[in-house]
C-alpha cells in the first residue's frame, strides 16, 4: 500500500527519485558515479597522453590542405546519379518534393495544434524561435554560392512551409532541424511512436536536400546538431523561460487594466468617478 511519501515521489528524467537522489550542491570535480575509472590516477594519465597523441595525429592526417576553388561536397558527388534522375524524370522529382512538403506540412500542423490543445509550457516554441533566429543571422552573415547540381523546381502545388526556386538559405538546414526538434519534443512528453516517426522523416529530408543539392552536407549535420543543442538548452532553462513569460504576461495585464474615468451626471453637475 502506498504511503503519503510514496505519493510525493515523482519521476525526474526517467529516474525514480526514491532510488536516485542528486544532491542540491554537487562538487563538479567529482563524478556522480563513484568508482568509475576516472578515480584511478593511472587511467587519467593514460587519457591525458592519448589525448595529446590523438590531437597531433588529427592535425597531421585529418586537416585538408588542398587548394579548393568553390565548394567540394562529397555528399553531392556521391548522389550525382540520383540528382540526374531528378532532372531526367520530372515525375520522380515532383514525387520526392511533394512527399517532403507533405511531411513538413503535417509536422507543422500536428506539432502546433498539439501544443495548443495539450501543452502548458513554452518549451517547444522557445526552441524553434532560437533555432530559426540563429539560422537567419547565419544566412545573412555568410552567403554561400549555389551548388552546381542545385535543382528545386516548383511542382506547382503550394506548401505551407516549403519554398521552391532559387534561395540561398543553406547554412544550416531547417528541413532537417525542424523535424529533429519535433522528434525531441515528442520524446520529451512520452510519445515514442511519433518521436520515431519524426526522426525517420528527418532522415528522409536529409536525403532529399542532399540529392537535390539544395543544401550542402554540412548544412544537414549542423542542422541536427544545432537543433539538438538548442532544444536541450531550452529544456535546461524551461522553468525560467516560463517564469519570464509569466512576468511579461503580468506586466501586460497590469498595463491593460489602467484606471478608467467614468462620468456621472447628477443634476446640472458632471461628477468624475474613477474605477479600477
Amino acid at each position: 500500500m502506498k504511503t503519503v511519501n510514496d505519493e510525493k515521489i515523482t519521476i525526474y528524467n526517467g529516474e525514480d527519485i526514491k532510488h536516485f537522489i542528486f544532491p542540491d550542491k554537487f562538487d563538479h570535480t567529482q563524478s556522480g558515479v563513484p568508482g568509475n575509472p576516472c578515480y584511478n590516477f593511472r587511467f587519467r594519465i593514460f587519457v591525458f597522453f592519448s589525448y595529446v597523441v590523438l590531437t597531433q595525429l588529427f592535425q597531421l592526417f585529418c586537416t585538408p590542405s588542398e587548394k579548393i576553388i568553390g565548394v567540394w561536397d562529397v555528399g553531392h558527388q556521391i548522389t550525382t546519379p540520383i540528382n540526374n534522375l531528378y532532372k531526367e524524370h520530372r515525375w520522380f522529382s515532383i514525387t520526392m518534393q511533394l512527399l517532403s512538403a507533405i511531411i513538413l506540412d503535417v509536422a507543422y500542423l500536428y506539432i502546433s495544434l498539439y501544443w495548443v490543445l495539450y501543452q502548458r509550457n513554452f518549451r517547444l516554441f522557445a526552441a524553434l524561435i532560437i533555432f530559426y533566429v540563429i539560422r537567419a543571422i547565419h544566412l545573412n552573415l555568410v552567403k554561400l554560392e549555389f551548388p552546381q547540381n542545385y535543382y528545386w523546381e516548383d511542382p506547382n502545388i503550394p506548401s505551407l512551409v516549403v519554398k521552391y526556386g532559387f534561395f540561398s538559405d543553406f547554412f544550416y538546414s531547417g528541413h532537417v532541424g525542424y523535424l529533429v526538434i519535433c522528434g525531441l519534443e515528442m520524446k520529451r512528453i512520452g510519445k515514442k511512436y511519433m518521436s520515431t516517426f519524426f526522426f525517420l522523416c528527418s532522415m528522409y529530408q536529409a536525403f532529399v536536400v542532399i540529392t537535390f543539392a539544395i543544401h550542402y552536407t554540412i548544412d544537414v549535420t549542423t542542422g541536427c546538431i544545432f537543433a539538438h543543442y538548442f532544444y536541450n538548452q531550452v529544456c535546461y532553462w524551461e522553468v525560467k523561460i516560463d517564469f519570464l513569460l509569466k512576468i511579461l504576461a503580468n506586466l501586460f495585464e497590469r498595463t491593460s487594466q489602467q484606471p478608467a474615468a467614468k462620468y456621472e451626471v447628477q443634476g446640472n453637475q458632471q461628477m468624475g468617478v474613477t474605477t479600477v
